[in-house]
């Protein structure tokens, strides 16, 4: 059920972004495909994040070079964030857990527009 439910998830998320993605070189079906297992932690089954959610989340992390990928890639993952219930103190957790260093806290009503 669950793979079932990440795929319509990705879906989803793919579609909602289409045209706005078109603009930045990186595609949110992408961003999901890397993030989908997080899923599972980001909805509170897990203590920690697994090594391949943590794979997904640097692949994303390394794939957002450019202000446009690092921004289309924000509002990717925010909407997708209120696609599948994740648990905010995951969702912050997760880059720290998993080794990354963003220079913004991840809210729900984060201003992707002013990341940089």
């Amino acid at each position: 059920m669950k793979t079932i439910s990440a795929f319509a998830f990705v879906l989803l998320a793919a579609l909602a972004f289409q045209q706005q993605l078109a603009r930045a070189y990186i595609a949110c079906p992408d961003v999901l495909s890397d993030m989908e297992p997080c899923l599972s932690f980001l909805q509170g089954d897990g203590a920690t994040p697994s090594g391949q959610c943590c794979a997904g989340a640097r692949s994303v992390y390394a794939a957002a070079g450019t202000t446009a990928e690092r921004r289309a890639t924000c509002e990717c993952l925010k909407t997708a964030y209120r696609q599948v219930n994740a648990q905010l103190s995951a969702a912050q957790a997760l880059p720290d857990d998993c080794g990354l260093s963003l220079p913004y806290t991840i809210t729900p009503d984060i201003d992707c527009s002013k990341i940089e």
